[in-house]
């Protein structure tokens, strides 16, 4: 037995990566905490923890660093929420899962990560479920995205004839949706002290051919609110009650 699914049982350190400065997203975020741009009536990590809080998770860290006082002095401790929250301080800008290396001492031996600016219902346990179940050293929440080409594609032989030719395709991809579960083995990869990013991490532990497990997202909504148009996009469909929590 890997796991106990009983609800605030998950043997998960749960870390909310928030220390950004959402630089895409001014000028909101001149005087405002990226994470606290209101969808839906409602601040962006709220969105997050209530819904972590849904799954059992009643302990959850968050590295903080740009506007760092706004978003204490918003969720405080947790306690009214029902939670409890701690803080990582980034002195410096750690990148997007760089300040993991910044606290020292963790009550489990899995780690759950998540982008401070993911507007999604994910299915948590699915994730976990699955990291645990193909004993993985890592796993990384996976959702479609489709890129279309504005023109039409050749493909040719080296002698320069036509083979096919398609008007304007698109191509689907499984992308990162910045939600990643994995063990202490993955979390000694990362250099101390520096700024890292979660995909330089998925690198670093395939370099080192470790277990990383790819989880498609298959049911709800993931928006990653990182520019203009996203954060439109999440406002409209909470407006429309798509993502209604």
């Amino acid at each position: 037995m890997y796991w106990n699914t009983e609800m605030g049982h998950w043997p998960v350190n749960v870390v909310i990566m928030a220390g950004g400065k959402g630089t895409r997203l001014k000028p909101l975020t001149d005087n405002t905490h990226k994470s606290l741009i209101p969808v839906g009536g409602k601040p962006i990590i709220r969105h997050l923890i209530d819904h972590l809080a849904g799954f059992g998770f009643k302990e959850i860290h968050i590295s903080v660093g740009h506007l760092a006082e706004q978003m204490t002095s918003y969720l405080g401790d947790g306690r009214d929420l029902g939670i409890s929250i701690r803080y990582i301080q980034e002195r410096l800008p750690m990148g997007s899962i760089g300040a993991m290396t910044l606290k020292y001492r963790w009550p489990h031996e899995h780690f759950l990560v998540i982008n401070g600016d993911v507007y999604s219902n994910f299915d948590t346990g699915n994730l976990c479920t699955e990291y645990f179940s193909q004993k993985a050293d890592m796993a990384v929440l996976t959702v479609p995205s489709t890129v279309k080409v504005p023109y039409g594609v050749l493909e040719m032989t080296p002698n320069g004839r036509i083979t096919s030719f398609t008007e304007k395709p698109g191509y689907e991809f499984m992308v990162n949706a910045g939600v990643y579960i994995f063990n202490k083995k993955v979390l000694n990869l990362l250099p101390k002290g520096i700024a890292y990013e979660g995909w330089q991490l998925v690198q670093a532990a395939l370099h080192a051919g470790l277990h990383v497990a790819g989880v498609p997202q298959t049911t709800g909504y993931w928006i990653d609110i990182g520019s203009m148009e996203t954060l439109r996009k999440a406002q409209e469909m909470s407006q429309i009650g798509i993502a209604q929590e």
